[in-house]
């Protein structure tokens, strides 16, 4: 998402257009569409915090997608604020390791933007 102005924007979809994987490059209104992001986040674990963070990861709505005795990896998907409320969150656990695919989004309703 980006929140500039109109020059800036202009630049940006220049910019991706010169790629050879953009078919297209449309501007998308906040209000129109949905914007969702993942996040892959380690997190050592002992057994002093394993409840909290399993309890954690619900509430946020996230999946446990691996653990050992030593770590689990929770993905979490939502809103850029989601993620960052989830990390901070997490941080006083220790966070081994993290990816994030980066805001995503489509527009609502009809496909008109379609390629």
């Amino acid at each position: 998402m980006v929140k500039d102005d109109d020059s800036m924007v202009e630049q940006i979809n220049k910019q991706l257009n010169k790629l050879i994987d953009v078919i297209k490059v449309i501007e998308l209104d906040e209000q129109k569409s949905v914007f969702r992001e993942l996040a892959l986040i380690k997190v050592s674990l002992n057994q002093n915090n394993r409840s909290v963070i399993t309890e954690t990861v619900n509430i946020f709505r996230g999946n446990v997608v691996d653990v050992d005795n030593k770590s689990i990896i929770v993905e979490v998907t939502g809103s850029h604020d989601k993620i960052i409320a989830f990390i901070e969150l997490m941080k006083p656990y220790g966070i081994k390791e993290m990816v994030r695919t980066g805001l995503t989004a489509l527009e609502r309703g009809g496909n008109k933007n379609s390629p």
